[in-house]
């Protein structure tokens, strides 16, 4: 035992002594200029996890968001969640000598000012650029020759800017990773323009004030894999069948209308992940259709569907078909389906008959909306849903008592029955106040006023 012991101890002696030998020292001009870029950053120095550790006497390789290439020079800086507020420095002396520097976050900060031209004019080593959840603001503009990038990631979501998305990017060819959301970027945009990005993997420009469409061109970019146009005034669904590695996709809060088409659920070669069509006028699904077997996310609330309820596939874990216009009902099975699924929302789309035994079956649940129907009968004994942490059944027309075995629902942080036509005793849930139950003359109890009597 006591040779097993002395191994395993030697074993990680050399280890420890690989990584101490192996590990960067610092070069004495790269920790020059990061100590005055610390010094030129207001932040706040009581909530800062990184920067305010930044001193003299410590290796720059092993400062908080520093990392190292083996000769000492700077390669990545991670300053995002530093409260760093006002202007990025614009200064060239702040970066210039940070040559190899390949990838910079300083995202969810509060940065105001304008697009710091100065990264991309004096860090020609720039891979990837995170600049989102900020404050900054106007028209990005760059006077660098894109032929002098070397962009593979550029995240600007979250921000102020406007005015047209730059023409630079537009001619980054190695450009993967796009993000421009939730700006107020504006104009006609069609993706062709995006033509030349053969290695773009994901691309973001919801919520702007962009007007997008697409044309047949774009189906060149094979290699899509995200792809999230949200609020981006689509007249109809842009034909992506040809993007086969597709596995998110977004278009909600659009104009789109009609049939939802079948062909949809055959993007990525079938293996489509994440569909977002809510917030449009879709009134069907185009026949006949087969949900990808691999999608977790399916998200149609706030359209115009009518007709029967669609089963979803086996592996949903969020599904959304509230505000909606079924006039049907709950198929017998379907709870039986919704055995991975954590949320599933169906409120105020005009539901009939009663809510499926089957339900108890979802026993992953952990949000249940099915208020705001027309559903009748008991509540179904779902004493067993032990994760579900929110049940919605308000504004129906339920009847019978409420289930004692509700009170088995231990995570449940909430509870509304209101204004159905429920009646008898109230179980001794801890609680929940009158609000859960109000609406229903047939109960009596605490937390109600009215006693049993």
């Amino acid at each position: 035992m006591s040779v097993q012991i002395t191994l395993l101890f030697l074993s990680f002696f050399f280890f420890g002594l690989t990584l101490t030998l192996s590990a960067a020292t610092c070069l004495d001009d790269q920790k020059q200029l990061l100590l005055a870029l610390k010094h030129n950053l207001t932040f706040d120095s009581s909530l800062s996890t990184k920067l305010v550790g930044w001193n003299q006497s410590v290796e720059c390789c092993v400062w908080g968001g520093v990392t190292c290439d083996k000769s000492g020079h700077v390669t990545h800086l991670d300053l995002s969640h530093e409260t760093i507020h006002g202007p990025i420095p614009s200064s060239q002396t702040h970066w210039k000598g940070l040559k190899s520097l390949q990838y910079l976050n300083m995202a969810y900060n509060s940065l105001t000012g304008n697009f710091p031209n100065s990264l991309l004019t004096t860090l020609p080593s720039l891979d990837d650029l995170d600049l989102s959840y900020n404050r900054l603001s106007g028209q990005v503009v760059n006077h660098v020759s894109s032929d002098e990038l070397r962009l593979r990631n550029l995240d600007l979501s979250s921000n102020k800017f406007e005015g047209p998305i730059p023409g630079f990017v537009f001619d980054l060819a190695a450009l993967s990773t796009l993000k421009l959301s939730g700006n107020k970027f504006s104009g006609r945009l069609d993706l062709d323009r995006f033509g030349k990005m053969q290695e773009l993997y994901a691309l973001d420009l919801s919520y702007n004030n962009l007007r997008v469409s697409v044309s047949a061109n774009f189906s060149l970019l094979s290699k899509l894999n995200s792809i999230m146009l949200a609020s981006c005034k689509l007249q109809e669904i842009p034909d992506f069948r040809n993007q086969s590695r597709l596995l998110m996709l977004d278009l909600s809060d659009n104009n789109l209308s009609g049939e939802i088409p079948n062909w949809i659920w055959d993007l990525g070669d079938g293996y489509l992940r994440f569909l977002n069509l809510s917030h449009n006028k879709f009134s069907s699904l185009e026949k006949p259709y087969t949900f990808p077997f691999l999608l977790d996310v399916l998200d149609l609330h706030n359209n115009y569907l009518e007709g029967d309820i669609p089963v979803p596939p086996r592996r949903v874990y969020h599904l959304d078909y509230s505000n909606n216009n079924f006039k049907s009902s709950i198929p017998v099975g379907f709870g039986n389906v919704l055995r991975s699924t954590l949320f599933f929302s169906i409120a105020n789309s005009n539901l009939v008959g009663v809510i499926p035994e089957s339900i108890r079956n979802a026993s992953s649940l952990r949000d249940l909306n099915l208020s705001r129907n027309a559903l009748t009968g008991p509540i179904p004994l779902i004493g067993n849903l032990k994760d579900l942490r929110s049940l919605d059944l308000s504004v129906n027309m339920l009847d019978g008592s409420i289930p004692d075995e509700l009170t088995n629902l231990t995570q449940l942080l909430f509870l509304n029955l209101s204004y159905n036509h429920l009646s008898g005793r109230i179980p001794r849930f801890q609680k929940f106040t009158e609000l859960s139950f109000e609406g229903n003359e047939g109960l009596c109890g605490l937390p109600l006023k009215k006693s049993c009597g």
